[in-house]
């Protein structure tokens, strides 16, 4: 049986951005407003909406959301009804995509010349595609031509993501991934409390061995999602740790020249080698990670709220025992933007005026508040958390959270801009030096040494 749990915030930032997951059927949802102006507009609000100028006439343009077809299609359909609304003659043709394989499948669309016209990319592998010239660039499009439009994005989110200083997308909905819940029932068993919770990676490490040994093997403190693919990894960990990735015009990575890079390795292994993080951290993703928690063998959970669901779909027991606690952070205590879905436009569509209409309808305040009725997402347009929804809050435990969101959110930052050329390649060194490392195939610092280098030649072939 699997054991894990708790990713480190940093490296969670991009594995958290993901789709909303466990769908609620459309009465198990109490905070849905249908007398709002999402469900209810009236022509005042198709008015207030119409921002965008010189949407093309009689054009048709597809959408590509993933992972939210059919649990969340009326939402969906709903956005479309109202956006046609508002922009009279422009159609909107629904194509959502699975969740599996979804970027193969963006790529291959690109490949064939028939992408759609908005396409909701987590924010992981949009410098991809914007690398390969194939999307607009939204800071022109939208950020110089509409700059009061672009002051309601959050800063982190819409700069989450960048290829060579450029933004290529508009942020969608938001995670919050610094939010740590507590296994209460264990908590309990092991008579530890809030307050004995470390709140830095610093303490946190002797603090997996010693909920080990406390327990006598019985629970693991947390885990990690080494597994997980996409988002740089360890690199995130670096930045919240203060250790600089880049040289100081970023023509070179030198993470590997700072000592405490490889320290952070070696505790890593010494928590591997030590039994006191369960090995499947070095294959398991985030889903993975969550699984276990939810299975009642893992203390502590750090991860976005939208997800705290699959743990009550899995265990209720566990998830009405669970109480938050305080995030773990590194030496920089950078407070991280987290996960961010985007809306990226292809730069070949041929209605490019109504395709940013409607990804910035999607994204526009009321817009995503609605959503967040839906489901625990949080909102990429500040104008939200002016809501009372996300003002009041209430008694559940995702509630609780959303008075904390619009502070949050105004003020967190991308963690470091990790735009690297040829990013899937990147993506793979990162992830099978740091695994040679933990596995003891090289040495720490061998390994840094090869990841640099290795990432060195790409920078250099540009």
């Amino acid at each position: 049986m699997k054991k894990l749990l708790v990713a480190p915030l940093l490296m969670l930032a991009a594995a958290m951005a993901i789709a909303p997951v466990a769908a609620q059927e459309r009465e198990d949802r109490p905070n849905r407003d249908l007398s709002g102006n999402f469900w209810s507009p009236t022509e005042e609000d198709y008015a207030r909406w119409r921002v965008i100028d010189g949407v093309e006439d009689g054009a048709t343009i597809r959408f590509w959301p993933w992972a939210l077809t059919p649990d969340f299609e009326d939402y969906l359909n709903q956005i479309i009804a109202n956006f046609e609304a508002t922009y009279p003659g422009v159609t909107v043709v629904l194509e959502g995509q699975p969740a599996a394989g979804a970027r193969d499948n963006i790529r291959n669309s690109f490949a064939a010349g028939n992408p759609a016209d908005v396409i909701n990319m987590s924010d992981g592998w949009v410098a991809e595609f914007a690398e390969a010239g194939v999307l607009l660039n939204t800071d022109e499009a939208l950020g110089a031509a509409y700059p009061e439009l672009r002051e309601e994005y959050v800063d982190g989110a819409w700069e989450k993501v960048t290829f060579e200083g450029v933004t290529y997308h508009l942020p969608w909905y938001l995670a919050f991934s610094n939010v740590m819940a507590v296994n209460g029932l264990i908590a309990e068993e092991l008579g530890i409390a809030a307050e004995d919770i470390p709140t830095t990676w610093a303490d946190a490490y002797q603090f997996a061995c010693d909920v080990r040994e406390q327990s006598g093997g019985a629970y693991y403190a947390y885990s990690f999602p080494w597994g997980e693919l996409a988002g740089l990894g360890v690199l995130n960990t670096f930045i919240g740790e203060g250790i600089p990735v880049y040289n100081e015009d970023r023509s070179a990575v030198v993470f590997n020249e700072d000592p405490a890079a490889a320290a952070i390795l070696d505790e890593y292994k010494r928590l591997l080698d030590e039994d006191c993080i369960p090995r499947v951290s070095l294959t398991d993703d985030v889903r993975d990670m969550i699984d276990s928690f939810s299975q009642g063998e893992i203390l502590l959970l750090q991860t976005g709220p939208q997800l705290f669901r699959l743990v009550e779909e899995n265990n209720p027991e566990v998830f009405e025992s669970l109480f938050l606690g305080q995030q773990f952070v590194g030496a920089a205590n950078i407070t991280s933007i987290g996960g961010v879905q985007t809306l990226a436009i292809p730069a070949s569509t041929q209605y490019p005026n109504a395709a940013l209409a409607f990804a910035q309808f999607v994204t526009n305040a009321d817009v995503q508040t609605a959503f967040s009725r839906e489901v625990p997402i949080y909102s990429s347009n500040l104008v939200s958390y002016e809501d009372p929804f996300f003002t009041e809050g209430g008694p559940s435990l995702t509630d609780q959270l959303r008075p904390l969101a619009g502070e949050y959110f105004s003020t967190a930052v991308n963690t470091g801009i990790l735009d690297f050329p040829q990013l899937a390649e990147v993506e793979q060194i990162v992830l099978g030096e740091f695994q040679a490392a933990l596995l003891g195939v090289k040495s720490s610092q061998e390994a840094l040494d090869a990841m640099a280098s290795r990432i060195n030649a790409i920078l250099a072939a540009q």
